[in-house]
C-alpha cells in the first residue's frame, strides 16, 4: 500500500477507535450510519491530529500540482516551441541526449540560482537522458558581462563554460559585491585562455547573441528569469527535477510513475 494511503487509513483508525459508539468492531454499515448522523464527531477527532491532517492535506496538494503539470506537458506538446539552437554555442551533457532543455537565465538572479543547482542535480542524475543549451536574459550589466564571458570561454571548452556557470552561481553574491574582476581567480583556475577570451569578448557577435535571446524569452513569453523549454514545453521559475523528468517520460511516451 503505497505510504500516503496508509498514513490515512491509519489516521482514520485512530479517529474511529476514538469514537466510543464504534470502539467494538463495528460493521461498515454502523460507521456510515453513525457518521451520517455525527459528522462532527470525525472534526473533533482530527482535531487532535492537526499536524497528520496538515500533512495530508499537503500531500494532497502537491499530487494536484503535479497532475496539473502533466496535463499542461500534453498540451505544449501538442503546440512545441522551437528554440533556435546555434551549433556553435556549448551543448552540455550527452550529446546523443533525446531531450533538449534551453535555459533562459541571468546570472545575478537568486532564482536561477536555485535553478543552476537543480540543473546540475538533474544533469547528474540523468546523464543520458537530457542536454542542456544555456540561453541569457540578463537583467543586469554585471549579468550581461557575466553573460558574455560563458560564451567567449564556451567558444574555448564548453567543459570549461560549465564549471564557470556553476562556480559564478555559487560565488553569486561575492560577484554582486566585488564585480567583474572577482571572476579573475576562477578564470584562471579553469585554465581558460585570456588572450582568446579578451579577442573573443571584443566580438561585438556575442552582444548580438545575447540580444537574440532576450528576443526569444520575449517572444515565447518569458516575463522573469529562470525560464526554460523543454523538449518545446515551457516550464518558468526554478522547477525540481521531477518536473524535467516529468517532460522526458510523456515526450518518450513512457509509463509515469503513479501519484499516491
Amino acid at each position: 500500500m503505497p505510504a500516503k494511503r496508509f498514513g490515512l487509513l491509519i489516521l482514520l483508525c485512530c479517529c474511529l477507535a476514538s469514537i466510543p459508539a464504534l470502539a467494538q468492531n463495528p460493521s461498515p454499515e454502523q460507521i456510515k450510519d453513525y457518521l451520517a448522523k455525527h459528522p462532527e464527531a470525525v472534526m473533533e477527532v482530527l482535531s487532535h491530529h492537526k499536524v497528520e491532517l496538515y500533512d495530508l492535506v499537503m500531500q494532497g496538494r502537491e499530487i494536484r500540482q503535479r497532475l496539473i503539470w502533466r496535463a499542461n506537458i500534453e498540451r505544449g506538446l501538442a503546440n512545441p516551441l522551437v528554440p533556435t539552437v546555434d551549433p556553435r554555442r556549448p551543448i552540455l551533457g550527452d550529446p546523443q541526449a533525446k531531450v533538449l532543455v534551453v535555459e533562459y537565465t541571468d546570472f545575478m538572479c537568486p532564482a536561477c540560482r536555485q535553478a543552476a543547482q537543480n540543473l546540475e542535480n538533474l544533469l547528474a542524475k540523468d546523464p543520458h537522458r537530457f542536454k542542456l543549451l544555456v540561453k541569457h536574459s540578463p537583467g543586469s550589466d554585471l549579468a550581461k558581462q557575466l553573460a558574455l564571458y560563458y560564451e567567449a570561454i564556451g567558444r574555448q571548452d564548453p567543459a570549461k563554460a560549465w564549471r564557470f556557470y556553476q562556480e559564478v552561481f555559487k560565488d553569486q553574491e561575492i560577484i554582486a559585491k566585488k564585480g567583474i574582476g572577482s571572476v579573475q581567480p576562477l578564470l584562471k583556475k579553469l585554465g581558460v585562455d585570456q588572450a582568446r577570451l579578451s579577442r573573443d569578448l571584443a566580438d561585438k557577435s556575442l552582444e548580438q547573441l545575447l540580444n537574440k535571446d532576450r528576443e526569444e524569452a520575449k517572444a515565447f513569453k518569458m516575463d522573469g528569469t529562470p525560464g526554460f523549454v523543454v523538449a518545446g514545453v515551457v516550464i518558468r521559475g526554478p522547477a525540481p527535477v521531477a518536473a524535467f523528468e516529468d517532460v522526458y517520460a510523456i515526450s518518450q511516451k513512457q509509463k509515469l510513475e503513479p501519484l499516491e
